[in-house]
Formats: structure tokens, C-alpha cells, sequence
């Protein structure tokens, strides 16, 4: 199972959110510290304008004290990066974390209900940390999940209807402001995805695009792309003043719009309002422009006001999101549950096939010597077939039990401790009782509830004549 650490909009004001904002480059390196601690062997970073959080999981098996011991560790190494945000952290842990993650994905519990840009932070999120080497069975398991529950709720309901965004909310702002923007001039500040979306919903309402950013190359192939007019980032105090709003949208780690820059355009401003709308975590402008006469500036935590008005239109479709993500999630545990029963089902196996590989291998040495290698194989697949009808019983009892019942409940207890104390599995097989999930994929799949777990089996091996 997992656990979910970190803080959102919900929890944590920007001036908060921006200290353990994590630029790419350095994730990979905050995931190796993260799994460096004794508890946690798998994590992955979800890293937005609206959230930072870890997805992880334990080394040591997946029972409750693991996952508190890995909440405990992932979230004193968040708070050694920013010091101070004890207070904003929130845990998710087991089912809990794992509904969270299909609520993320699916744009649940994003500030503009139903953007659909998460569900691609997640899935990037994902191959970096398989990149960086800090995924495992636990977050193969759940992550392709949590897409695929991203998915049904994007075809099966409306609540992204309109492709409503942040990049499209700050757009309605701007015409909020002007009204009808053809006339006016937009200054876009950065030149990443998050400035393309920008531009392009801008081109269609006629308004002039300035684009001002650090990469000459990047500038002058969105200029092209958006038929805006590109500018050097030495000339942003020039555009500032033709600007009539500001759209601000970098990865700087610090201002590049500071008080002092604003208040020095306002002479050649002449009077005219400049708004700012600083899409940045953290802030590209700094909050003290706003006390300059005739300047006004919205951060992404003021756009709760304005995505205010079409929640409640989305609210009757986010409810049918919400079942979805329930039925996701119900699905996965009772999955979950079942393949816990895999080391149990194999030991079986593996007890009875050592036993007719044994009298098998004794009879083609004594009285069957005279068989040659067709009969052989016969006898193989008879044994095999015989193998499949005596456990087939058994091991579809153990499924719906755990299905059932839970892998940690009495029932299932019962019917393991039986089977060990049978047929001596515990001695033949410590790792049943030191690791649950032993024998999990470390490869990436997408789980099934409805999964067969004893579909694949080794072969009765025999000795060639």
C-alpha cells in the first residue's frame, strides 16, 4: 500500500507553498534522499502551482505501523527542505492515500475543477521517478491505476467540460478586467506550456501578445506558433509600459517583477492601470506592487474566487467523478487483498509439485525407465492436470475469502495458519510471514480486480534420459 504526504491550496497559503516548490532538476535528487530513509523504499513527487506531495511506500511489507513509520520519515524530509511547514502537512495513509492519488489524478482536488493539465503532472511525475530508479511494486501498482481512473472520469462524465484550466481561468480574469480584449496589449512573462496556453486562448479575443523570456530560441518559436511579438528579457521594463496586463508564468526561484521596477514605468505609464495575474509558484511578481497607485495583481490563490461561480455547475458532475473514484478505489483493495494471497497460493503449489516431481522422478528410474521422452511428457501434463483440479478448490477459497474478508482478518488467518500447519509451508517458505507482497512485479502494470493469480505456474520439472 501507499502513503500520501504534502500540502495543496487547500492546506497551505502560496507564501507557504512556494518554499518546498521543487524545481524539476532537482526531484530526482529530493526522491533518493526521500528513499535513503531505513522505512521507505518507493516515492514519487507530484510537484504543481497547487501541490507538492510524495507518493510512497514501505521496504519492509505494507501492514499500518510501515505506513506510519514511511508518513513519519517522508514528511521530516519535506520539513528539513523548508523548515516550518509542520503544521500544513497532511497524511494519507493505505486506502486513504490511495483514493487521494485517484482523486488528484482525476482533477478532484485540483483548484479549477476538472483541468485536465494534473492528470499529465501525474503521469510525468511517474516516469521521473521510474527514471531516478525510486519506483516499485507498490506505486507500479497504483499509479497506472489512478490513471486509468483519471480516464474513465475524463469520458464517463462532463466535469472537464469547456476545458476549464488555470491558463483558461486567468484568460476570463483578463476579460473580466477589459471586457472585450481586442485593442488591448497582454505582456506574457515566461515562455514555458503554461505561456503557449495562455497565448493561444489570448489570440482568439484579438488582443496584442507580448512575450518576453529567457530562451531567445523558445520566445521566437512560440512568437511564431501564437503570432505574437517576441522581446528580449532586457526589454521587460520597456514592454512594461506598454503592457495593460501582465501575465506571468516563469520557474524562477525568486521576484522578476519587483516593486521597485513597477513603480519606476508608472511616470511613463501616464495614469493607466496595469493588472498583474502571477500564475507562478513561486511568485514571479512581488505582492508589494499592489500598494502602487492603479496597479492590481491576482495570484493563483485569489483564482478561488473566480472558479467559484462554475463550481456549482460542475458540482452534479463531480459527484458522479466522486463514484467513479470509489468504485476505482474498492476495486483496488479488494485486488490488493487478493494478490496478497499470492505467496501463500505459489508455496502451495510449489509444495505439491515438489512432491509429484519427487515420486515421478523415483518411477522413471524404477518401473517406467523403459518410456522414452513422448511419455514423458505425457506424464507431465498429466500430473499438471491433476495438480490444477486438486488446488483449484483451494486456491479460489483463499481469493474470495481475502476478497472478502480482508487479507488481516480472522477467516483468512485461519485458512493460512491451516494450510502452513498441513503442509509445513512456513518452514519451506519463511518470506510468507516476513513479506507480504514477495513475489509483486517489480515491472509496471496496469492492475485488474478480476486478475488470476494462479493462471501462471512452473512446470513439473523430470530429468532428461
Amino acid at each position: 500500500m501507499i502513503v500520501v504526504v504534502g500540502l495543496s491550496h487547500r492546506t497551505a497559503p502560496i507564501n507557504v507553498r512556494e518554499l518546498i516548490a521543487l524545481p524539476r532538476d532537482v526531484v530526482p535528487a529530493v526522491l533518493s534522499e526521500i528513499v535513503a530513509h531505513p522505512d521507505v523504499g518507493e516515492a514519487m513527487l507530484v510537484s504543481t502551482c497547487n501541490r507538492v506531495e510524495v507518493v510512497a511506500a514501505g521496504k519492509h511489507g505494507f501492514d499500518g505501523a510501515d505506513l506510519g513509520r514511511v508518513a513519519v520519515q517522508v514528511s521530516q524530509a519535506l520539513v528539513q527542505r523548508a523548515p516550518g511547514l509542520e503544521g500544513n502537512l497532511y497524511q494519507r495513509l493505505g486506502g486513504e492515500g490511495v483514493r487521494h492519488l485517484f482523486r488528484v489524478a482525476s482533477s478532484l482536488d485540483s483548484l479549477v475543477l476538472g483541468e485536465p493539465q494534473i492528470l499529465g503532472q501525474v503521469k510525468g511525475a511517474f516516469e521521473t521517478a521510474r527514471q531516478a530508479g525510486t519506483v516499485g511494486s507498490a506505486l507500479n501498482r497504483a499509479v497506472p491505476r489512478a490513471i486509468r481512473t483519471a480516464k474513465r472520469v475524463r469520458s464517463e462524465t462532463a466535469i472537464g467540460m469547456g476545458q476549464v484550466s488555470v491558463p483558461s481561468v486567468s484568460v476570463d480574469l483578463a476579460k473580466q478586467i477589459f471586457g472585450d480584449l481586442k485593442g488591448r496589449t497582454v505582456m506574457l512573462i515566461g515562455s514555458g506550456e503554461m505561456a503557449e496556453t495562455v497565448a493561444r486562448l489570448l489570440g482568439g479575443g484579438g488582443a496584442r501578445i507580448l512575450i518576453v523570456g529567457r530562451n531567445k530560441l523558445r520566445v521566437a518559436e512560440l512568437t511564431r506558433s501564437v503570432g505574437g511579438e517576441g522581446r528580449q528579457w532586457e526589454d521587460v521594463k520597456a514592454t512594461l509600459v506598454e503592457a495593460d496586463v501582465v501575465i506571468t508564468s516563469t520557474s524562477a526561484p525568486t521576484y522578476v517583477v519587483d516593486h521597485d521596477l513597477v513603480k519606476s514605468v508608472r511616470k511613463q505609464r501616464r495614469g493607466r492601470s496595469l493588472f498583474f495575474i502571477d500564475l507562478a509558484v513561486p511568485r514571479d511578481v512581488d505582492p508589494r506592487v499592489e500598494s502602487l497607485a492603479n496597479t492590481f495583481l491576482y495570484n493563483i490563490d485569489d483564482f478561488s474566487k473566480v472558479v467559484a461561480g462554475t463550481l456549482s455547475s460542475r458540482q452534479h458532475e463531480a459527484e458522479r467523478a466522486e463514484r467513479i473514484v470509489l468504485e476505482e478505489t474498492q476495486g483496488y483493495q479488494r485486488w490488493r487483498e487478493v494478490a496478497q494471497m499470492t505467496p501463500t497460493i505459489v508455496a502451495l503449489r510449489e509444495h505439491f509439485q515438489r512432491i509429484l516431481a519427487a515420486e515421478l522422478e523415483r518411477s522413471l528410474k524404477g518401473r517406467l525407465k523403459h518410456l522414452g521422452p513422448e511419455e514423458h511428457q505425457a506424464l507431465n501434463k498429466m500430473c499438471e492436470a491433476a495438480l490444477n483440479k486438486m488446488l483449484h478448490h483451494p486456491t479460489a477459497r483463499l481469493r474470495e475469502t481475502a476478497a472478502e474478508y480482508g487479507v488481516e482478518s480472522r477467516p483468512v488467518e485461519q485458512l493460512v495458519a491451516a494450510i502452513d500447519e498441513l503442509f509445513v509451508l512456513e518452514g519451506e517458505h519463511p518470506e510468507l510471514h516476513a513479506l507480504p507482497d514477495a513475489t509483486a512485479s517489480a515491472e509496471p502494470a496496469e492492475p485488474d480486480p478480476e486478475v488470476e493469480l494462479s493462471g501462471t505456474h512452473a512446470a513439473i520439472g523430470t530429468r532428461g534420459r
